[in-house]
């Protein structure tokens, strides 16, 4: 049992305190055998009236249970078990629980739950059942058997809240009776002892991360002091002149880089806010101070496309940088690597491939992540052990609401460039059925013939009976037969890396007109002279995505446009998110209605995302706790500074370890 439990965290009795129902059911009210209906669940009690053996391929059994007013309900088991067959017979007591269905001699229960109700020890519930999630081999009664003896120890239960809360707020133990022994109501969300364990377990991913930030500032980084003499070269350079914002962040990094404590810089920016430019400047000084900067991106297309830019910003200046990617062969990569493990090479842009095994760096001093929620914890990891303790810049143009970044991400500084480039215009975001697709069409030649380019966006490589949904290659050839006169290009994800690479150079340069894509484009591909996105079935898309789609277009002076094409009937909340994305072009509204429509998952943690999964806590839900988080932490590491401690281990375990890689 042990060994099952494990993977769900469970290895001390405290844990299955923690471990709360999902659900609930209320066995305690009787119901006549006359009035139950299909498909009811409902509890009931009578007396064996008759046992009969069904034989055939699937041996069952019939049990006639009759209660006191005549009526009868048939039981059917598949399962005869030991002590069935030795205590069962007519005239006993039983009382059952179960989902009433139609059967070919009227209405039955199907291996309901069952106690023998004649004998001393039965009572019929006095409280609402709770039902646990759980794993193969392990029975709900394992689980109500468990936490009954769990809840019996529960005065040993450190609670080192009790005394910093208000009045009225629960005691831990009360909380926990409630959640797993209700004798009333179902405990919802706003339930006191639900809020009290959100409010324990939010505190505590607060503890963890801030201790993590202490331990990491004693650790020594390099020091990445610089004049900034190529920063003020690229600046004389620029066709545009850094906005404030941008600046700003530049300064916050430039301060970072130059302390003897690893930075460990979140940058939050809005699509086409200037996050690269930033990054840049402090790659510069990174490589003035004379050490090496690594920078990933989620997908060889960024990765390219990053690449690139630096290319063509640092040219003059006279530096260069190396491409890495999974694609490159043995030798392409036999004299990046050299380069990287002499010294000799101090930029080098990739994907995963900058943290595989045989990449070394001589002197790594930052690294610089572009998009980290597309990258797990174990990979930036290895990324970062690559050198000694560099430091770390995470750049994301997916914005979490200020409350949540300030208490979940409390490792990690943050920085917002909250304002655009001068000149931006927003995208006129217009939604459509696609019935009027011909009409669409018919008005892209008008944008054709300006000397504009266009994004078509599609969900799917190939078609899908099952979700109905345009595939790219069939959209490609729609307007192939649609437009024959126009130069179209079509990506996606299943292309080999060159191909992709060569078709997207087509687009950026002008040779294709249109560019027919999965969601590949979704972040980071910058092509002014494009000035129409349309996505089709925008309606399956979540709200971010939605955003940083648009953002592809709008980033020349040309007015832009994003249509977004549904399929009717929309459902209300496919509604509500186009008609979010139709109104907005704040990132950060954008982000906090995402979260607000499809929940939080998981802020912190191991897994893809990157994210520790939180188990009672809802950070957007519980907002109004988040803001008494930090005081309270103060409070409590001053008056009880040994109980931080027992709060992170009650809630996090071992998963602690991973916070310090961002």
């Amino acid at each position: 049992m042990a060994a099952r439990l494990a993977p769900l965290g469970i290895v001390r009795v405290e844990d299955l305190l923690f471990h709360l129902p999902s659900r609930y059911q209320d066995r305690r009210q009787l119901h006549a055998m006359g009035r139950l209906q299909a498909g009811q669940e409902a509890a009931v009690l009578g007396e064996i009236l008759d046992i009969r053996p069904q034989p055939g391929r699937r041996p069952q059994w019939c049990v006639v249970l009759g209660d006191d007013r005549g009526a009868v309900l048939q039981l059917r088991f598949f399962h005869w078990v030991g002590v069935m067959r030795s205590q069962w017979r007519p005239g006993r007591r039983l009382w059952c629980f179960g989902e009433v269905r139609v059967g070919g001699n009227g209405l039955e229960m199907v291996h309901p739950e069952w106690q023998l109700a004649d004998t001393p020890d039965f009572c019929l519930p006095d409280r609402l059942t709770p039902f646990y999630p759980s794993v193969a081999g392990i029975t709900q009664a394992h689980w109500r058997a468990w936490t009954d003896a769990a809840l019996a120890l529960s005065d040993e239960l450190l609670d080192p809240l009790l005394h910093l809360l208000p009045a009225g707020w629960p005691s831990l133990k009360a909380s926990l009776y409630r959640l797993h022994r209700s004798a009333d109501a179902v405990p919802g969300d706003a339930d006191p002892a639900r809020q009290r364990l959100a409010l324990d377990e939010l505190l505590a991913h607060y503890l963890a991360l801030r201790e993590e930030r202490r331990l990491r500032r004693c650790l020594p980084a390099p020091v990445l002091a610089a004049p900034g003499a190529y920063w003020e070269r690229l600046r004389q350079t620029l066709p545009f002149v850094p906005t404030a914002a941008q600046l700003r962040v530049i300064a916050e990094i430039r301060a970072d880089l130059g302390a003897t404590a690893p930075m460990r810089r979140l940058v939050q920016g809005d699509v086409g806010s200037g996050k690269t430019l930033v990054a840049v400047a402090a790659l510069l000084q990174a490589v003035e101070a004379g050490y090496q900067v690594a920078l990933m991106a989620p997908t060889e297309i960024l990765a390219r496309q990053l690449h690139q830019r630096l290319e063509d910003w640092l040219q003059n200046l006279g530096l260069r940088a190396g491409l890495l990617l999974g694609s490159c062969s043995a030798k392409e990569r036999r004299p990046l690597l050299r380069a990287l493990a002499d010294g000799e090479l101090a930029i080098v842009c990739g994907t995963q491939a900058l943290f595989q095994e045989g990449v070394d760096y001589a002197r790594l001093g930052l690294v610089i992540i572009d998009e980290q929620h597309r990258f797990g914890v174990e990979q930036r990891r290895r990324l970062m052990a690559k050198g000694s303790m560099p430091h770390l810049l995470i750049l994301t143009a997916t914005p979490i609401p200020r409350t949540l970044a300030m208490t979940l991400h409390a490792d990690l500084d943050l920085s917002v460039i909250d304002s655009l480039p001068p000149g931006r215009q927003p995208v006129a975001t217009v939604v459509l059925p696609d019935t009027r697709r011909d009409e669409l069409i018919a008005r892209m030649r008008n944008v054709l013939a300006e000397g504009r380019q266009i994004y078509w966006v599609c969900q799917l490589i190939e078609n899908s009976e099952l979700l109905e949904l345009q595939a790219a290659e069939d959209s490609y050839t729609e307007l192939c037969r649609a437009l024959p006169e126009v130069r179209i290009g079509l990506v996606h994800g299943r292309l080999p890396a060159e191909e992709k690479q060569r078709r997207m150079r087509d687009f950026v340069g002008g040779a294709t007109q249109i560019l027919v894509a999965t969601t590949v484009i979704e972040v980071g591909v910058d092509v002014p002279a494009a000035s129409l996105m349309i996505i089709e079935h925008a309606e399956r898309l979540g709200l971010s995505q939605l955003h940083q789609l648009r953002g592809r277009v709008g980033r020349g002076a040309t007015q832009s446009a994003c249509i977004l094409l549904y399929r009717p009937p929309l459902s209300a909340r496919a509604r509500q998110r186009l008609q979010v994305i139709r109104s907005s072009h704040d990132g950060f509204f954008i982000a906090r209605k995402d979260l607000e429509m499809r929940g939080p998952g998981e802020l912190l943690g191991v897994r893809q995302s990157g994210e520790r999964a939180l188990r009672v806590a809802d950070p957007l839900r519980d907002e109004a706790l988040l803001e008494i988080v930090p005081d309270l932490g103060e409070n409590l590491l001053r008056t009880q500074p040994e109980a931080a401690g027992v709060l992170i281990r009650r809630w996090l375990g071992s998963s602690v370890a991973y916070g310090d890689v961002g």
